[in-house]
């Protein structure tokens, strides 16, 4: 897996986390058809860039949404 491939899937992944809405991976590998290690990757992308926020529940189970800054 490239650099070039990863931040393609990143986008596929932020297009799906677009809608205000919390995800699994197990979600996100559904919606979008990819595997769970290109899921993480782009997870990591856009961890790296300050766009995506990671909640984890009591259970030890992972959400994942946008994170979404507002300036005025």
């Amino acid at each position: 897996m490239n650099k070039k491939l990863i931040g393609t899937n990143a986008g596929i992944v932020w297009n799906l986390l677009n809608n205000s809405q919390k995800w699994s991976v197990a979600q996100l590998k559904e919606a979008s058809g990819l595997s769970e290690r290109e899921i993480y990757a782009a997870i990591g992308w856009l961890a790296r860039e300050n766009k995506i926020e990671i909640e984890k529940s009591e259970d030890g189970h992972e959400a994942y949404y946008l994170l979404i800054e507002y300036y005025f």
